[in-house]
């Protein structure tokens, strides 16, 4: 059955490279300068590089699109490029299983069984020259190994390849680390640290307009026109670029893909922002219920005048002079004081129930109106009993 949301759903997989990245450009045209040079390929040394970068901003897409170029770029000369790339939460754990894990990919003809680490890597050298074959070898995560294992010697054997059989040619060409940070530099010694370099490729993070426009291509791909409009993307890139989330990509499109799934279960033809706001809360539960028992009374009304601004204007952002007039009607019709709500506002935001972007934009964050008004309206509700 055909669906009224998506139009492919594995385009939001965070395993799909698209043809284009937007705003990667440069780090692409960074990476292959780096590797493509005029001794090609024999002479050309064995050349390493690390990519830093918080989750999510699409450094390994980069890397893997960067290895797509290379490899046809040897092609046109005749000559083969292996890519092997290794994920070090996932195929890691100490030095004999990746230096196995990369045999196997790159050398399948060599049993691993009763050889060392390092004689694995001798016999894969010599493998690939025989062949005349060449290798591409990219540790992702390489920082997530050195603090579980703490065995910092696969950076000594990797950015010292072409120093196994000094005076014959090396036939892995570049080796890429990836890791969110500098901390797991503290891990090594002066050797591996002068081997892997201080000069790193240090990814930006991306800007909300930035997310905007990677959200509109890769939407474009996954749902049907209609299913969900320019609100419902400005509205995932603000989550994405806040301070919680740091322009993470695989983060806004899980929450994507779940909302489109939560809009098909519901028969609504499109995705609501009240879909969005309730994924993320149960994505990033904010943990509201027991956050709302904590509040004292004059935040629960402050709370109440943002949700009515909000329903009443129709706009997941309303401006602060909005929420001011609401709070003057409930002080009236609940026969209470003047609420001074911008202190409310502020310990609103702390305790991330409300997002406040501008004096212009104020909005609920980590639940939906179907979730957080009915918690409200019994808080109040109690209130007024004990009153009675």
């Amino acid at each position: 059955m055909d669906s009224t949301i998506f139009l492919d759903r594995s385009k939001l997989s965070a395993r799909y490279i698209p043809d284009e990245l937007p705003h990667r450009e440069k780090q692409v045209d960074e990476i292959c300068h780096l590797f493509i040079g005029p001794s090609f390929p024999d002479d050309y040394p064995l050349t390493v590089l690390q990519i830093l970068g918080s989750a999510g901003i699409g450094k390994t897409s980069t890397v893997l699109k960067c290895s797509k170029i290379l490899e046809l770029h040897f092609d046109r000369n005749r000559l083969q490029l292996v890519t092997v790339y290794v994920n070090l939460k996932l195929q890691g754990g100490n030095k004999y299983a990746i230096y196995r894990y990369l045999l196997e990919k790159l050398a399948p003809d060599i049993p691993a069984q009763g050889i060392s680490a390092e004689e694995m890597l001798r016999y894969l050298l010599r493998y690939l020259r025989e062949s005349k074959k060449y290798a591409l070898i990219i540790l992702d995560e390489i920082d997530y190994l050195i603090k579980n294992t703490k065995d910092t010697g696969v950076i000594y054997d990797l950015t010292r390849l072409n120093e196994f059989e000094p005076g014959t040619p090396c036939n892995i060409k570049m080796v890429i680390f990836i890791a969110r940070g500098k901390e797991f530099y503290e891990k090594l010694d002066p050797a591996e640290l002068s081997s892997l370099g201080r000069i790193p490729l240090e990814f930006p993070e991306y800007t909300l307009r930035q997310v905007g426009d990677i959200l509109n291509k890769r939407c474009s791909e996954a749902f049907n026109p209609k299913a969900l409009g320019s609100d419902i993307i400005d509205e995932v890139a603000k989550i994405t670029t806040s301070p919680l989330f740091h322009g993470d990509i695989r983060f806004a499109l899980d929450l994507l893909a779940y909302s489109g799934n939560l809009a098909e279960s519901q028969g609504t033809g499109r995705i609501t922002l009240d879909q969005i706001r309730q994924v993320y809360s149960q994505i990033h539960p904010a943990d509201t219920a027991n956050n709302l028992d904590e509040l004292p009374q004059s935040q629960v009304y402050t709370l109440m005048a943002v949700i009515r601004t909000i329903r009443a204007k129709r706009k997941p952002y309303v401006e602060l002079k909005e929420i001011r007039s609401s709070a003057s009607d409930i002080a009236e019709e609940f026969k209470l004081k003047k609420l001074e709500i911008e202190d409310h506002l502020d310990e609103l935001c702390s305790k991330r129930i409300i997002d406040i972007r501008s004096l212009k934009e104020i909005g609920i964050v980590g639940v939906s109106f179907k979730d957080l008004e009915p918690l409200v309206m019994h808080k109040i509700k109690r209130y007024k009993e004990s009153k009675s």
